[in-house]
């Protein structure tokens, strides 16, 4: 990605590497998911990975879609 703009680059990024990301990557038979543990019982996908090219065109995957699971994810 090729950012261009008059601000410093300190600027825009700041705190950027103090975010405190929660991701695990979960596997579902062919498909893995990373997640983002929003609340205690939901999930959001942040990335799909699959063998399968279908996989990719189901809604159900899409990044940003909230999976509804058990707390011990």
């Amino acid at each position: 990605m090729i950012h261009y703009s008059p601000i410093p680059l300190e600027f825009i990024f700041d705190g950027f590497s103090d975010m405190k990301l929660n991701y695990k990557e979960v596997q579902m038979g062919h498909l893995t998911m990373v997640l983002e543990q929003v609340s205690e019982s939901e999930s959001r996908i942040v990335r799909l990975i699959s063998p399968n090219a279908q996989d990719y065109l189901n809604p159900n995957y899409q990044p940003g879609t909230i999976i509804y699971s058990n707390p011990s994810i």
